[in-house]
């Protein structure tokens, strides 16, 4: 096994990163991971949580159906990408430089099939997305971990993470460990919550100012009135927040960070199941607004298409149709 030292640079970085997301897929393996496959856990789990909720089933367009099949058409291929690129036998640390990229257009467009099928409309915008699906989080729609959310301002320590009681004490570089799981994820959602505030505050900071003067500084109601107008962070951010990270500023980190093959793997491995577990979240609400002969149809069809590809996750939503219920291939989600 080939084995190299971390670059001290993005070392920390990474180990950070890593640590968040494999401490959020232990939490969903933990109490989704039952029966023939993880995808139907979540499936199910969502499903009884939502039950008592009065979601009523509505009738699609034709328009509105189109757009349905297309999100999650486009989501179900880059699921498919990121499994294929996570299982191949010639996995390095260099197929982590675009993972966090696949994952959040993977679970962005599941967001938009939602919003067709709950009567939304599907925004264009990734920051309207992750809007659409906030508010949702915020109403009560799904159960934990998505249903944790922060509001408020971390920079005036005016904010609340909503739905993990926690002091948040564990260190960013400790071991995962379900005793303190929830309190890492608490953290990964004010830490995610702060960059985008900061963004927020850097930009106000700069209005009205003048060329080669001094930026305007914020005062405290100023920086929690600007966090108010924010809607709360929820992990589905925590995808958005990775994408850029790889995107816009620094891919080495998911690259050069990792300490050798098997911990970029743990890092791809969690990744994956995080955003197709997250998918499936999505799904469940989905069925729930347009029924589950809509939805067979679709992922019928689009595996009908792909033949030989048994293990995919596509193939694993397309056997819960089977009349044995029976996951293909014995895949790992």
């Amino acid at each position: 096994m080939r084995l190299w030292l971390p670059d001290p640079e993005y070392a920390e970085a990474f180990r950070a990163y890593r640590n968040y997301v494999i401490d959020i897929a232990s939490e969903i393996g933990g109490r989704y991971g039952w029966g023939t496959s993880l995808v139907e856990g979540v499936m199910d789990g969502v499903d009884r949580y939502v039950s008592d909720l009065g979601i009523q089933r509505r009738p699609l367009s034709e328009d509105e159906a189109a757009g349905l099949e297309a999100a999650l058409r486009k989501s179900w291929g880059d699921l498919r990408r990121l499994r294929r690129e996570v299982d191949d036998d010639a996995f390095d640390e260099e197929s982590n430089a675009w993972l966090p990229v696949q994952a959040y257009y993977a679970v962005y467009k599941a967001v938009l099939a939602f919003a067709v099928a709950s009567g939304q409309q599907a925004p264009r915008d990734h920051r309207k997305a992750l809007n659409v699906i906030a508010k949702d989080v915020e109403r009560g729609l799904l159960p934990y971990p998505w249903s944790l959310c922060c509001i408020g301002c971390p920079q005036t320590g005016s904010y609340q993470v909503i739905g993990a009681e926690t002091a948040e004490s564990v260190h960013v570089l400790s071991n995962p460990d379900p005793v303190n799981s929830r309190d890492r994820i608490a953290m990964f959602l004010r830490t995610t919550r702060q960059k985008e505030l900061e963004r927020r505050f850097a930009a106000e900071r700069q209005k009205g100012v003048v060329r080669g003067r001094r930026r305007r500084n914020l005062s405290r109601e100023a920086k929690n009135e600007i966090a108010k107008r924010l809607a709360p962070t929820t992990v589905f951010d925590l995808f958005w927040r990775l994408r850029v990270k790889a995107n816009y500023e620094d891919a080495d980190t998911f690259v050069l960070g990792a300490s050798g093959l098997p911990d970029a793997r743990a890092f791809a491995d969690s990744l994956a199941i995080l955003a197709d577990a997250s998918v499936a979240a999505l799904e469940a609400l989905i069925i729930r607004y347009v029924g589950d002969d809509l939805y067979q149809t679709f992922i019928t069809s689009y595996q009908d298409r792909l033949m030989s590809d048994d293990r995919s996750p596509v193939a694993v939503r397309a056997s819960m149709f089977l009349p044995s219920r029976t996951a293909v291939g014995d895949a790992p989600f």
